[in-house]
């Protein structure tokens, strides 16, 4: 298994089954933590920056809580209008990054523009993790929620997980190749409007993921294990 030391969090696409359940693992161990709102010092002069272009609640607020929880620290912005990033200059996100670089170490980075967190990853010499980036991934969200499934249900193994909604928004798109590395189906239920891309199924296909597509709510629900709405 690759090593997750200095390592960039930018998609699922990269992910291997051992990783996920490393992962897993290591959530197991921190869970009472949070469960039991502690606060630990595995993290103590550690600084986390955080560069949010994009409003956000729960995936800021869940960053930064986890840090505070573990003894680390936080900085950052979260509305680039209030900083050379995102104001009149739009500073670019090769410049941003190379001053944010030395005020921490590591990075997360909420962008509108679809690919943004591999550009900064790019030019940074700190881990950057993607929390959401335009139309692209949102590679943490799933990583939790797919840890829910787990602790809830036993396994993500054997599951059938029934998404509905936009299926061109991120979260769809990392559920989707997460789902490669487990037993599990995708099933896609979204108004024409909002179906999946040719070239997204394409992707789901070349990555092994299991997924058929179903017209109605009613067609699947007696074999769903899990509803996945975006």
């Amino acid at each position: 298994m690759r090593s997750f030391a200095g390592r960039d969090i930018l998609s699922l696409k990269e992910f291997e089954r051992n990783e996920f359940e490393h992962l897993f693992g290591i959530a197991d161990r921190l869970e009472p933590i949070a469960r039991e709102r502690r606060n630990t010092d595995l993290l103590a002069h550690k600084t986390l920056v955080t560069a949010f272009y994009q409003p956000s609640t729960r995936t800021r607020l869940a960053h930064e809580a986890a840090m505070h929880r573990l003894g680390g620290h936080v900085t950052g912005f979260s509305d680039a209008k209030m900083t050379r990033a995102g104001d009149f200059y739009q500073e670019s996100i090769k410049d941003t990054v190379h001053m944010l670089e030395y005020y921490g170490d590591a990075l997360v980075m909420r962008h509108f523009q679809q690919g943004a967190p591999h550009e900064a990853a790019k030019w940074a010499s700190i881990p950057v993790i993607n929390a959401g980036d335009g139309w692209g991934e949102h590679p943490t969200q799933v990583l939790t929620d797919l840890y829910t499934v787990q602790s809830e249900m036993g396994s993500v193994d054997g599951k059938t997980f029934v998404c509905i909604g936009d299926h061109r928004m991120r979260t769809m798109h990392s559920i989707g190749y997460a789902l490669s590395q487990f037993d599990a189906e995708m099933v896609i239920l979204a108004p024409e409007e909002m179906s999946p891309t040719d070239e997204f199924l394409a992707e789901l296909d070349e990555k092994g993921t299991t997924w058929r597509i179903v017209d109605h709510i009613n067609d699947v629900i007696e074999e769903a294990d899990v509803i996945y709405m975006e």
